[in-house]
Parts: structure tokens; sequence; C-alpha cells
């Protein structure tokens, strides 16, 4: 089973110091390929630069090395993804990365423009005005890129102190749009440093409870080795 992960999240530049990011560590990313990779999977872990690496986690003395490719930008991963998808024979794509819904198009310095991303830093006591547009759901175009038309693809969807109505939706919205086969659905109330409760959906509803991210992985295994054996 060939399997493409990705983790961590994106960082949007707005000068050559400061970038628009998130509070993505890619740490269950990591467990994820780790454990795949422990049990035989041909893994590729797609991780932001600044992510957790999965041959950084204890697995025993047998560690198989994952293979590992690194991005910053929303660009960045859009073009990676489209890439392996595109030249690999992948059987499931495993979207954990938290991708910004924005990238930045403009900066405003004191009223004068200042390209995004240039270099240099913008100077303290300055007005600062950032525009802002909506980037394009990468989720959505997985299986469109992939060489593998049959590739299996999970997403992940992570909510905010949602109840069981409004995060039941969230995924539905998903397997609405017609890119996912799995949903991986959590919540962060429900994440700490010993528990990461999560639910596995598949599009008839709940196919799956977890706790840890070891339950987790654990699961998603046993679901991907069912569908591409």
């Amino acid at each position: 089973m060939k399997v493409l992960f990705t983790s961590g999240g994106t960082e949007e530049p707005i000068d050559g110091v400061r970038r628009i990011s998130n509070s993505s560590t890619g740490r269950t990313g990591a467990v994820l390929a780790r454990y795949f990779a422990d049990r035989g999977a041909d893994v590729t872990l797609l991780r932001s630069e600044r992510a957790v690496s999965p041959n950084s986690i204890s697995s025993g003395t047998n560690k198989i090395p994952v293979a590992e490719l690194t991005y910053t930008s929303y660009t960045d991963l859009h073009n990676a993804l489209r890439n392996q998808l595109t030249i690999g024979d992948w059987d499931a794509v495993v979207h954990l990365a938290a991708v910004s819904d924005y990238t930045v198009d403009g900066v405003s310095v004191d009223g004068t423009a200042f390209p995004p991303g240039g270099p240099g830093k913008i100077g303290t006591g300055r007005e600062v005005i950032l525009r802002l547009k909506p980037t394009a759901k990468i989720l959505d175009s997985l299986r469109e890129w992939s060489r593998n038309k049959s590739v299996v693809v999970v997403g992940f969807k992570l909510t905010d102190d949602a109840d069981d109505a409004h995060a039941e939706a969230q995924v539905n919205a998903l397997f609405a749009r017609g890119g996912v086969d799995y949903v991986v659905h959590n919540d962060l109330r429900d994440i700490d440093a010993r528990h990461h409760h999560a639910s596995i959906y598949g599009k008839g509803g709940i196919l799956k409870k977890t706790k840890t991210k070891d339950d987790m992985a654990e699961g998603l295994f046993a679901l991907l080795a069912g569908e591409t054996t």
C-alpha cells in the first residue's frame, strides 16, 4: 500500500520575516505516517518545515524511515501535491495539513505598496494594511490530479467547540463536494496531550470513534488496507 500524507500548517509571507500561520504542529500526521510505515506501507509525508517529523517519533528498534518532503506556503503545498499525485501511483492520500483559506495579495505600509513576502522587514510603528485573497480548496482537486483515478482520499475536518449537529454538517459538506471517500472529524476541545478524540466517517455515517492518535492510526490503517488490497 502506497500512501501520501500531508501535515503541518501553511505559512503565508507578509515580509521577509513575518508570516500568517496557524497552530498546527503536524504531530497527528507524523504519528499516522509512522504507524503506517511500521506496518509495511510505502509512505511519503509532505509536511510543513516546522512540523513534527515522523522519524523523530520512537517506534522500537526496527523503525523504517519515512520519506519526507517539506513545504512552506499554500502555493508550495499545492504544487508539491499536484506533482506527487501526477507522477506517482498512490493508493491513498491522507490530507491532514491545515491549509490557509487566504493568502496575502497585497501589503500597504504607511500608504505605500510593499511586495508580499518581499525581502526585508517592515519597521515597527508603521501602519500596515493587508489585503487577503481566498485560496482554492486543495482537497477538492486531489483525485483530479492523481494519476490513479481510484486513489482513496481521506480528508480531515477540525472544528472548535462544535456541537454534534454542526460537526456532522461540516463533514457532510466535504462529502457533498465530491472529493473525499472518508473524513476524520476532530474538535479542538477534545484534543490534549494524552487524548485525541475523533470520528472516522464514511459516506453513510460514522465508521469508528477513536480516543487517541494511535487509535486513529489503527482505524485508518485497517480501513485503507482493506480498500487497497
